[in-house]
């Protein structure tokens, strides 16, 4: 966990625990939180140097908790709070809709004092007369909690391999082994419920050792071991679902050989393979990447070409970056020389737009400002990484982007997203993004059904029709490769691709190190089939703007 998370953590509770206990601090503690979740600078630096204090919101007391949580410690005030309140009202917060004051009014008038008494109370209809409950908000809780208990023990890709990233170093450092992360999250899953290593070597106790002393405490991580000779179909088992070890399976007996989780033999005996890619080789076919070992996907015999799939040194660019202009933690120049060590040779500027108020949304002049700004950084520097203008533009109710069309007219790049009202309904929600991707200013759609992993669901509409009116219209949809979207899922990605539609793999970077992300959104692109063809910013800038002109020529000729 980050610090900045772990500060926020601790101040949200705080705020939490002394409404509960209507201790006059609350709305201290909740400002503080807040504060912290919207600074612009490192929370630690901030903290050593004293300009925290500085920071609106953040007073003496709020300092001396941000230091014990930095050091590692339980803030002495939450401590003493915590012992007054039963735990599992904390995990109440994570319901919806529900604010210290219903859940302390469930808690003194129903007794209720844990999520599964909450869901028994909701199944026996006892919110229903409540007051400040009703029938509606208990449907509401009941379908969360069943969501929570649907979700449990799920982690992201980001959570999960920074898991297994520690894991695996240890273990190579100490045993000296070759090792490799397998299961779900070798596949390239969006969510992962086991995590899991293989380890080269026979000595199970030592690599089950090494695994128990990387891993967090609260963590399991499977330890499998295989011989060299037997590794690579050890690491095939382990990293293919069941249907394409099935597939294995019988392509190996239409060869009169024998493959099962031990080995690979034929009727001279043991084929040993040191890697996955060598059982494909002795099957006579072309390796399957991992992230496509699934039972949809066919086997391809060596000789036969294999699609190719895009990687990530294919990206020549990334469209959909913040600076602290908005919500942004860095400038225009520390984002392009980021991109540039990234060895992205454009980056495109897309800050919130005005509607997005809670993010600092820029107006009209400030988004002139910025633009010139980035004309300025272009000119002194033509052959590094080439900031790109753009806006993230609002998807207002009515489908409608912020700002009117001369100003829409003088950027590289219009990136349309919607960010409030996502329960619209089905049909809102069709309506508004039809006319989105319908809109002539519309170059890309991003994050399209607003979905965040573990936290909410997409939005409920006709992504079939929606994909449909992108082709149409020639617009792009976003890959928003933040490991807490990962949207579109690789479903859509697969319809966008049959379509034509092109994706642009975004790393939605508010920070100079959230540019990685674009590593799980490549990953899950590769799941879907994509190759370097199906993606926007594969393109070199010149073929880009190339794309940019013609639709936006395509449009003009319409109207």
């Amino acid at each position: 966990m980050s610090a900045r998370r772990a500060v926020t953590d601790a101040l949200e509770r705080l705020a939490f625990a002394a409404t509960l206990l209507g201790d006059p601090r609350a709305r201290t503690w909740a400002s503080a939180a807040w504060a912290v979740r919207s600074l612009k600078g490192d929370v630690e630096a901030m903290h050593a140097d004293g300009s925290l204090a500085e920071v609106r919101g953040v007073g003496e007391g709020v300092m001396d908790v941000v230091g014990e949580v930095l050091t590692g410690e339980r803030p002495e005030a939450l401590r003493r709070m915590e012992a007054q309140i039963p735990e599992g009202l904390f995990a109440i917060r994570r319901i919806k809709g529900l604010g210290p004051k219903k859940i302390a009014a469930l808690f003194e008038q129903l007794g209720v004092a844990t999520l599964g008494e909450l869901e028994y109370a909701c199944l026996e209809n006892r919110l229903v007369d409540l007051k400040g409950f009703g029938a509606k908000t208990q449907a509401k809780v009941l379908a969360q909690i069943r969501a929570i208990r649907e979700t449990e023990g799920l982690m992201r890709r980001d959570q999960a391999a920074a898991v297994l990233d520690a894991v695996l170093a240890h273990v190579r450092e100490v045993l000296g082994a070759r090792a490799v992360a397998v299961g779900e999250h070798a596949r390239g899953l969006e969510l992962v419920r086991e995590l899991a290593v293989l380890v080269e070597t026979s000595d199970e106790a030592a690599a089950r050792a090494a695994v128990d002393e990387a891993r967090p405490p609260e963590t399991e991580v499977a330890a499998h071991v295989a011989e060299p000779g037997r590794f690579g179909v050890a690491e095939l088992w382990r990293t293919s679902s069941e249907g394409h070890r099935a597939r294995m399976i019988e392509r190996a007996g239409a060869l009169g050989m024998v493959l099962d989780e031990g080995g690979l033999a034929d009727d001279d005996g043991e084929l040993f393979c040191a890697t996955a890619a060598d059982v494909y080789e002795a099957l006579g076919l072309v390796p399957t990447a991992v992230e496509r070992r699934e039972d949809r996907v066919p086997l391809v015999e060596r000789g036969r070409a294999a699609p190719e799939l895009v990687t990530r040194a294919a990206l020549r660019g990334a469209l959909h970056n913040h600076t602290i202009a908005s919500d942004g933690s860095a400038s225009l120049e520390e984002m392009r020389d980021a991109a540039a060590a990234h060895g992205l040779s454009y980056l495109g500027i897309s800050e919130h737009s005005r509607s997005a108020f809670y993010a600092r949304g820029l107006d009209e002049e400030r988004l002139r400002a910025q633009v010139e700004a980035i004309r300025a950084l272009r000119a002194q520097d033509e052959d590094g990484c080439v900031l790109l203008t753009g806006v993230e533009s609002d998807i207002l109710a009515d489908g409608s982007l912020d700002y009117a069309p001369d100003l829409l007219d003088e950027l590289d790049v219009v990136i349309a997203s919607v960010h409030r009202r996502h329960g619209q309904g089905p049909e809102a929600m069709t309506a508004r993004m039809l006319a989105a991707a319908r809109h002539p200013h519309t170059d890309v759609v991003g994050h399209p059904t607003g979905r965040l992993l573990l936290g909410r669901p997409p939005s409920e509409y006709d992504v079939e029709a929606f994909l449909d009116a992108c082709a149409a219209n020639d617009v792009a949809v976003e890959l928003n490769a933040n490991p807490h979207r990962l949207d579109l899922n690789e479903v859509h990605l697969a319809m966008a691709k049959e379509r034509g539609v092109l994706v642009s793999i975004a790393a939605d970077a508010h920070a100079t190190r959230e540019l990685d992300h674009l590593e799980h959104g490549v990953t899950l692109a590769r799941r879907a089939g994509l190759g370097p063809e199906d993606v926007l910013n594969a393109r070199t800038l010149d073929e880009l703007r190339a794309w940019r002109d013609a639709r936006r020529r395509g449009w003009s000729g319409r109207s």
